[in-house]
């Protein structure tokens, strides 16, 4: 029959696997942060979110405010977060009830230095002896390099990939803004003259080659605040975030004048200034069908005399 362990065995053993769990918890490969929920301190920082927020164990012996850990306006959003799981039973006595799910929450954080950086967190409390909770503890993940390739993704599918000028996808995209009832824009649509013609007698690479010197020589042209995309093929609009009709025609000739000094390619140009309640599609083609009726023209010009 096995004897049972005397106290000082014990002893011995729970300050093994006190030790153990320091251990685990010092040298997660995660950043962790204990919070007293009442006093707002850090009572614990691991190695690894020493590293990552810039504070030593001193820092948290002092008493280390865990509002130094968010930016500006970040504090306040990730208490009331925590105080809609803990504020019944920190108010009534009550136990805490967990809820079972493992959530994760974004934040903008702040190192030491004042450098932010996006985390997400997920948390979990620490409860007493009546189980209401008296610390939070939080697992910290620096995600800031994903977050930058999630953006760079986003901005590649609203991108042609060919001309770097934005997509259909990216007009999509502004339709609630520029269909508001209040917009002023204008459409200036081009078109590149005869584009096929330049496909078929030297190949679809010098194809592009225009294509992108075309988008080139309108960047050159067009104010930041405008909207260029590539609506398909040889065919371009630009979204003009003008007042009124005036100015919109006054942006559109002076596009006409530099395109006489260097446009790499000949064009169609027509321009429409965006009605009240108008959708995109609608000034799209108002501007569309001003290419078209000054090519009639044109071809009416050039028919010979009979």
């Amino acid at each position: 029959m096995r004897e049972e362990p005397s106290r000082e065995e014990l002893r011995a053993e729970v300050s093994q696997l006190r030790r153990h769990l320091d251990e685990l918890l010092d040298f997660l490969p995660d950043a962790l942060v204990e919070v007293d929920l009442r006093s707002q301190r850090v009572t614990l920082l691991n190695r690894m979110a020493q590293i990552l927020f810039g504070y030593d164990p001193g820092a948290v012996v002092a008493g280390l405010d865990s509002r130094l850990l968010f930016a500006e306006g970040e504090f306040d959003r990730a208490r009331d977060l925590v105080s809609s799981f803990v504020s019944r039973s920190l108010s009534t006595g009550e136990a805490y009830q967990r809820t079972g799910r493992q959530e994760l929450h974004e934040f903008q954080l702040q190192r030491r230095d004042g450098s932010l950086f996006t985390a997400e967190a997920q948390s979990s409390f620490v409860l007493d002896d009546k189980g209401r909770p008296v610390r939070m503890r939080s697992i910290v993940r620096d995600v800031t390099s994903r977050k930058e390739l999630e953006r760079q993704l986003a901005e590649m599918s609203l991108r042609d990939p060919l001309t770097g000028c934005y997509n259909r996808h990216y007009l999509e995209r502004q339709r609630p803004e520029l269909e508001r009832p209040t917009a002023r824009w204008a459409c200036l649509l081009f078109d590149l003259k005869d584009f096929k013609a330049i496909n078929d007698t030297y190949g679809h690479d010098e194809g592009d080659r225009v294509l992108r010197s075309f988008v080139h020589f309108l960047g050159r042209h067009h104010r930041t605040e405008d909207i260029l995309v590539r609506l398909g093929g040889d065919e371009f609009a630009l979204i003009l975030q003008a007042s009124d009709e005036a100015e919109a025609r006054a942006i559109s000739k002076r596009m006409l004048e530099a395109a006489a000094l260097d446009s790499p390619a000949g064009f169609s140009m027509g321009l429409a200034y965006r009605r009240p309640s108008e959708s995109v599609e609608q000034v799209l083609g108002r501007a569309d069908r001003v290419i078209y009726a000054s090519r009639g023209r044109r071809l009416r010009r050039q028919r010979p005399k009979a």
